[in-house]
C-alpha cells in the first residue's frame, strides 16, 4: 500500500536525520574545528551523492518526470517545480548551517533544539520557564532563536518544495539530484575559505558521514512525499528525529533530557500515533 511506503520512507528519514543531527553536534567538540570546512564537507558529500545518481542515467538530465523514469511518454515539467526544487536545495543547506550554529551555542540542548525545527518545544520551554521556574540561559535562548529563525524556516521550506515538485510531475529521484547538486555547488566557496590546519581523519570524515546521512534522508523524504497525499503524516514521522537525538545523547553521553524536552518528545510521539491511526483507518 502507498501509505505503507510513505511510513517506511518517512521512518528511514527520521533515523537518518536524527543520527546526522547528533553527529553535527559532535563536530563542535572536535579540536580545531573549522566552521567553513565542516559545513563545506557536509554539503560536498551530499552533492557527490547527487552526481553519482545523475551519472547512472545521464541522458535523462537533472529534471525528469515519473513517466520518464518508468519508460513512459515524457510529461511537461513547468518552471515552478524546477525553481522550487533548486530553492529547496539551498534551503536545506541553510538548515544544516543554522543547526551547527545552534549546537555550537549550546551543545547540551541538541535534542530540544532539533525539536524546534519540527515544532513545539519552544512552547513547552516557555511554559516550563513560567510554571516550573526551569530557566533557560542566555546561550540557550540564543540557540533557540537561531534554530527558530534559521533551521526551522529553512527545513520547512525545503520540505514544502518537495511537495511542490511532486505535484508538478517531477520524479522523486530527480528532485533529490537537483537539491544535492545545489548543495554541492554551495560547498565550493566554503571549502575555499576553510582552514585546513590541524585537520585529521575524524574532522574530515565526520562531516562527510553527515553529508551521506543527509543525502539518504533527503532521498527518503522525496520518496515519502511522492507516493501520495500523505504530507502531514510523513512530516509527523520524520519530524520526530529529535527523539533519535535525545536517545543517542542519553545512551552515548549520559545526557538526561530536561522536562521540557521530554514533554516535547512525548507530544510528538502522540501526534505520530494519532496520524498513523487516522491514515490507517482511511486506507481501510
Amino acid at each position: 500500500m502507498s501509505v505503507g511506503k510513505a511510513i517506511g520512507w518517512s521512518s528511514g528519514a527520521c533515523a537518518l536525520f536524527g543520527l546526522q543531527n547528533y553527529l553535527i553536534g559532535a563536530t563542535n567538540s572536535m579540536p580545531k574545528d573549522d566552521f567553513c570546512r565542516t559545513v563545506g564537507l557536509l554539503w560536498l558529500s551530499t552533492g557527490t551523492c547527487g552526481v553519482a545518481l545523475l551519472l547512472r542515467r545521464p541522458s535523462r538530465g537533472v529534471f525528469y518526470c515519473d513517466s520518464h523514469e518508468h519508460g513512459g511518454p515524457p510529461q511537461r515539467i513547468g518552471c515552478i517545480p524546477k525553481l522550487a526544487t533548486l530553492s529547496g536545495g539551498l534551503a536545506l543547506a541553510t538548515a544544516a548551517l543554522f543547526m551547527k550554529l545552534s549546537f555550537a551555542a549550546d551543545p547540551d540542548a541538541q535534542g530540544p533544539l532539533c525539536s524546534v525545527v519540527c515544532a513545539d518545544v519552544i512552547l513547552v520551554s516557555l511554559l516550563c520557564h513560567f510554571f516550573y521556574d526551569e530557566r533557560l540561559s542566555r546561550a540557550q535562548w540564543l540557540s533557540v532563536a537561531a534554530v527558530f529563525a534559521g533551521a526551522m524556516v529553512s527545513f520547512g521550506a525545503s520540505v514544502f518544495s518537495v511537495r511542490i515538485a511532486s505535484a508538478g510531475n517531477l520524479a522523486a529521484s530527480s528532485g533529490f539530484i537537483a537539491r544535492a547538486l545545489v548543495m554541492g555547488k554551495a560547498a565550493v566557496p566554503l571549502l575555499l575559505r576553510a582552514s585546513w590546519d590541524g585537520a585529521d581523519r575524524i574532522s574530515i570524515g565526520l562531516p562527510l558521514i553527515c553529508g551521506l546521512l543527509q543525502a539518504g534522508g533527503v532521498y527518503a523524504i522525496n520518496q515519502a512525499l511522492s507516493v501520495g497525499p500523505y504530507t502531514s503524516m510523513s512530516i509527523a514521522i520524520f519530524g520526530s528525529n529529535s527523539i533519535v537525538v535525545l536517545l543517542l545523547a542519553a545512551v552515548i553521553e549520559g545526557r538526561v533530557p530536561t522536562a521540557g524536552a521530554l514533554n516535547g518528545a512525548h507530544r510528538r510521539r502522540l501526534r505520530l500515533h494519532l496520524c498513523g491511526s487516522a491514515w490507517a483507518n482511511l486506507e481501510g
